[in-house]
């Protein structure tokens, strides 16, 4: 139940040597950098430094073509491959003339295709301008007004049209339709110009909108052939700059470097604008995990003799950020701690109880001795394959943990890939009440664990009274109505519980009010409390429900196989294929949903008793690659 203590660390250094001790930090990857208020004489920094500036804006064209080239790699990024090892000289090194070529080169395309698309939009818009009008087979030097007729283009209502052409028979006018679309049509009008205005006049009561195809000497069909001529030679010029940012993904990989050289450079140029700087000198400080400061300052006075590391205890008033630090068996579940939040700093880290609880549960929840079998052993050749971050390297160890404990309770379940080859100590099918109480059972004593860590957190911190008030009260009125249930031991659950519901009473309100009568209306409510407590065992059910669950699926999916496989050659051929897809689908099915619920029974359960939250994650100056992994030296 430990969170790690921490280290004030001040480092005094020539201003020549920063560079160099932030990069080796950086390495080291154990100390979390925090500003310094410059102190009287000492430079105060730009604000923003320029060279964070050319840093940030470097990263965003690095990203910007990261994003522009993925989807022409030629190497598919999946969750299920390694990311590649890199050095962490050769991420710096990464961002090079070459580099820059590519993005220059890249932007270069873009503007391109990003004008030929503006041409392809526009080109699309005229073919479907001119697509109404390919029936009128008259260039357009001939649609213009002359000096004794107006000439009108345009679309109108086509009832009103037909209406007009009527009204307008035997006329100095000339109607001609050359297309419809749906319930308008699109004309060509000549009307002597004697009669023009009054024809205006009646185009205008139908919905006249004039049409301008600015044809030039062609006709709409020939100019729509010449638009359709231009629109394939834009797509073939796309199609050429579509081949020539394919040939620059290439260079993904040395992008990529340099994306995460960048964020290494980018989070030490922070770091040195935090710093308060005179012209000769640097001083940096931050929080170093006690355990490992003397060792990092003994490697910043071996690099850099002329620095200067000071160590002390945090003051009044600095708040350090929270690290846990646990054995190896419980590292894993500190991922289920952190899924929830941290504790604040001078509280209890539950880790190291959490564990054998987490791991019990999520094996009495998938319950299967051959899932737990399957676990155990593919895991640890995931991580071998994978080799995922650290955070992801947890969840599966925690997974490889749970498989552990799988196996034990499905051996005592007796299901193996849902088969029952022997008599089984618990039977959730057939007798399921032993099963249950069992599951209430564990789940009581998992409440009391997390009274028993209140009590040890009131007491680290000196509250005795506390720990009597808000914790065993309520152990003593909760076993307190356990043994009434026994007439062996009723006489001493009866003066249990009393005494518990009297503490409860008369003290769950005291930092609320001074009132005793409003103390003891206030305890009356808490009393109350103890129906949360039957809500709270009854949670404890779900492993009783997914672990029954579980087991009935893989014998009904047996059960299926053995009927496919009944079916001749072909039902030998499908029966094992049906068999293992299933039964691997249902053993990622349980495992997610055994993870979230036994998550679930410590977040809203378990940590309810006790936990205190509000830390601040330890977030030190290290490499943090999006793409790589920091290789191994």
């Amino acid at each position: 139940m430990a969170i790690a203590d921490m280290k004030r660390m001040d480092i005094l250094l020539p201003r020549g040597d920063q560079d160099g001790a932030l990069r080796l930090l950086q390495r080291l990857g154990c100390l979390q950098l925090t500003g310094v208020k410059p102190a009287e004489g000492a430079e105060a920094p730009a604000a923003p430094m320029p060279r964070l500036n050319d840093t940030d804006a470097a990263l965003a064209r690095v990203r910007w073509a990261i994003s522009k080239l993925s989807r022409f790699d030629r190497v598919k990024q999946s969750m299920f491959r390694p990311l590649p090892a890199l050095q962490p000289e050769e991420m710096e090194e990464a961002d090079g003339p070459d580099v820059q070529g590519v993005i220059e080169a890249l932007e270069g395309l873009e503007r391109r295709a990003g004008e030929l698309r503006g041409e392809m939009t526009g080109l699309q818009l005229r073919m479907d301008q001119l697509a109404p009008w390919h029936g009128l087979d008259v260039p357009g030097s001939m649609l213009r007004d002359t000096a004794s007729a107006r000439v009108f283009l345009g679309t109108a209502a086509a009832a009103g049209l037909g209406e007009l052409q009527n009204a307008w028979e035997g006329r100095p006018a000339s109607v001609q339709i050359v297309g419809t679309d749906r319930d308008a049509a699109h004309f060509v009008a000549v009307v002597h110009r004697s009669h023009a205005e009054e024809f205006a006049a009646a185009l205008r009561g139908i919905g006249f909108q004039r049409a301008d195809l600015a044809l030039g000497e062609d006709t709409p069909a020939e100019a729509a052939r010449l638009a359709a001529g231009r629109m394939d030679a834009a797509r073939e010029e796309m199609r050429g700059l579509e081949g020539e940012m394919d040939a620059l993904a290439a260079d993904l990989p040395r992008l990529r470097a340099a994306h995460d050289g960048l964020v290494a450079r980018r989070a030490r140029l922070v770091a040195e604008e935090g710093s308060a700087r005179t012209g000769s000198a640097a001083l940096l400080s931050g929080w170093v995990p006690a355990r490992l400061a003397p060792s990092v300052t003994e490697t910043l006075r071996l690099k850099f003799p002329m620095a200067q590391a000071a160590l002390r205890d945090p003051e009044e008033g600095e708040v350090p950020p929270v690290l846990l630090h646990n054995p190896a068996l419980a590292q894993p579940f500190e991922a289920v701690v952190g899924g929830f939040a941290l504790p604040a700093p001078g509280s209890l880290d539950p880790t190291r109880v959490l564990a054998p609880f987490f791991a019990c549960f999520f094996g009495m929840m998938v319950s299967d001795a051959g899932y737990g079998i399957m676990m155990a052993l593919l895991v640890p050749v995931l991580i071998r394959i994978l080799k995922p971050s650290p955070a992801g390297k947890r969840i599966f160890r925690v997974i490889m943990l749970g498989g552990l404990f799988t196996i034990v309770w499905g051996a005592l379940y007796n299901t193996w890939f849902g088969f029952t080859p022997w008599p089984s100590v618990f039977d959730p099918i057939n007798n399921s009440l032993p099963v249950m109480l069992m599951c209430a059972a564990l789940g009581a004593l998992h409440l009391f664990a997390g009274l028993v860590l209140g009590i040890v957190q009131n007491v680290r911190q000196g509250r005795w009274l506390d720990a009597i008030y808000d914790q065993v009260s309520w152990m003593l009125l909760v076993v307190g109505i356990g043994l009434l249930a026994l007439p062996s031991t009723s006489a001493v659950g009866t003066w249990m519980a009393i005494a518990g519901a009297g503490i409860v009473l008369l003290f769950s309100a005291r930092n609320k009010t001074r009132n005793p009568f409003k103390r003891v209306l206030s305890g009356l409510g808490a009393l109350y409390g103890i129906t949360g407590w039957l809500s709270d065992l009854l949670s404890y059910m779900r492993l009783f429900g997914m672990g029954l669950a579980t087991g009935v699926i893989g014998m009904v999916v047996n059960q299926l196989v053995g009927m496919v496989m009944s079916g001749g050659i072909i039902g030998w051929i499908v029966g094992p294929i049906i068999f293992v897809g299933v039964h691997l689908f249902n053993a990622a099915i349980n495992i997610l949903g055994a993870y979230v619920h036994a998550a679930r029974l410590q977040y809203i359960e378990f940590f309810s008793k006790f936990y205190q939250e509000g830390g601040t994650a330890f977030n030190p100056l290290r490499y943090t690659p999006r793409y790589h992994r920091v290789a191994d030296t």
